[in-house]
Formats: C-alpha cells, sequence, structure tokens
C-alpha cells in the first residue's frame, strides 16, 4: 500500500515536474466578503446572497499541470445584522456589525484535470485549495446612525478587573482557508477561475460577540447601549454568543490571470 501512494504521488507531482516549463500567473480578484459567526445569518446561503465586495491581487507559481502555489492580498468588509438574521432570539438581541478584513495568504492549489493555458484538450478544470492566511480586521458597530469602534468599549468585559478571564482581543489572527474552483483558459494567456472559500479563524471576537452579557454599570453610556441594544433586560450572565464556535469569513468571486512561461526546457509530449 505504501509504494502505491508513493508511486502515484511520483506520477502526480514529482516526475511532471520535472519536464514542465514552470509558468507564473499574475492577477486580480473581484468578488464578494462572506462571514459566519454570532451576528447575522446562519443560513450559509443568506450570507452569500448578502455579501459584501472585496478586491485583491495575486501571484501564483505554478510547479506542474496539477499543483501550484500562490500569494495573494484581499482587501474586504463583512457585515452582519441580527435583526435581518431570521432567527427569534438574534432578532431579540438587535446586534449588529462591519468589519474590514485585509489578508495576507500563501495558497496551495491542485488541479483534478492537468491544465495548460493555451492548450485546447488541457484548458479546464475543476481545483481545491488551502493554506495559511493573516488577517486584520476591527468590528464597529451602528447605533442610531452613527458607527462606533467596538474594542475600546469592551462590551463583552474585556481587559476588565472584574473580568480577569475575559482579555482584550487581538484585531489580527491566523486563519486557514478551505476552498474550491473552476478555472478556464480564456484567451491566448488569460486565465478565468470561479472561486469560493472560507477562512477558518482562531478568534471569537470578529464580531465582537463570544460570551455573556456583563454588568452594565461597569461600561461607559455607549458602551451599554452597544453592548445590549435590545429592548429586553438581558441580564448579568446571559448567552450573547458562543464562545465554543469561532467565527469564519470567506471570499466568493472570480480570479483573472495572465500566465507567462520561464525560460527553461519543456516537453509537451508527456502530460500527466
Amino acid at each position: 500500500m505504501n509504494k502505491k501512494l508513493i508511486l502515484h504521488f511520483l506520477i502526480y507531482f514529482i516526475i511532471p515536474t520535472l519536464n514542465f516549463s514552470q509558468t507564473n500567473e499574475f492577477g486580480v480578484f473581484i468578488g464578494g466578503s462572506l462571514f459566519h459567526g454570532d451576528v447575522g445569518y446562519q443560513n450559509a446561503e443568506l450570507s452569500i446572497l448578502n455579501s459584501k465586495k472585496s478586491l485583491g491581487v495575486e501571484y501564483k507559481r505554478n510547479f506542474n499541470y496539477h499543483f501550484g502555489v500562490k500569494i495573494s492580498i484581499i482587501n474586504g468588509e463583512v457585515y452582519a445584522n441580527n435583526k435581518e438574521s431570521g432567527n427569534i432570539f438574534r432578532e431579540q438581541q438587535n446586534l449588529n456589525f462591519k468589519s474590514k478584513i485585509t489578508e495576507i495568504g500563501v495558497l496551495f492549489e491542485m488541479n483534478f484535470r492537468p491544465y495548460i493555458s493555451r492548450e485546447e484538450d488541457y484548458n479546464h478544470t475543476p481545483f481545491v485549495f488551502t493554506g495559511v492566511t493573516n488577517f486584520y480586521f476591527n468590528p464597529l458597530s451602528n447605533y442610531d446612525g452613527k458607527w462606533y469602534n467596538l474594542r475600546p468599549l469592551t462590551t463583552e468585559g474585556q481587559g476588565l478587573d472584574d473580568y480577569p478571564a475575559r482579555e482584550l482581543y487581538k484585531l489580527n489572527g491566523i486563519a486557514i482557508p478551505i476552498g474550491v474552483g473552476y478555472k478556464f483558459n480564456l484567451y491566448n494567456a488569460f486565465t478565468i477561475s470561479f472561486n469560493l472559500g472560507w477562512r477558518i479563524t482562531f478568534t471569537d471576537y470578529i464580531d465582537d460577540v463570544s460570551t455573556t452579557y456583563i454588568d452594565p454599570s461597569l461600561l461607559n453610556s455607549i458602551g451599554q447601549d452597544l453592548s445590549n441594544p435590545s429592548d429586553n433586560m438581558f441580564i448579568e450572565g446571559f448567552q450573547r454568543g458562543d464562545p465554543y464556535d469561532n467565527d469564519k469569513y470567506g471570499f466568493l468571486g472570480i480570479s483573472i490571470l495572465y500566465s507567462f512561461k520561464d525560460k527553461a526546457k519543456e516537453c509537451k509530449d508527456i502530460i500527466y
């Protein structure tokens, strides 16, 4: 069994690299930003339908017909409002937020079929990708038509002496992207790919909601309003979010890429 696995690895990844004129791709990403957390939609379809715009730039190095590594920088915005969630409890909470998301990532992409730009028989394929990203966020909330920076307001007691277990959260983090896509050769050296990818994060504070309501007397007036903008009096200790389910964000969109080859020996007769 181990020998078969090694053989398959050599056939699909190592051997093609030896006779493949490696290609580079530069391009742009245009699409929408997605969010799933303690605020907003619990339905993934609604998250996609209500996504905000995102833009990015990409550079990819293709090592063979199946495998490439991409560096990308994407800037987008996520938004969620409990009034639109369709969930009775969330609607009663009346929480809302928005945040810019800026990420830089290294992604590993694998094609299911051999893909070669400008080759008619190998000019389209589905693919999957994963990797690692570093992202920046900063949640804001709207109250009476004005947006407020949430982190300094410590809406769940983060950083307060009365709640020593709740540290002030960082505004950057690491995420693991997992996604799928489909690419095809548009014309000559141009490739178009459709991408959908979610980022698994290690923070529950992209939306500034994670644990329970705190004693409102510890907050200033605007902190009290944004910690609990509901007409209901949620008392200290009542559930505000789910600390066991970290927030996720993602991007859905189109990449337009231009490819060019290294000045290296190429063998076009061997395709894996």
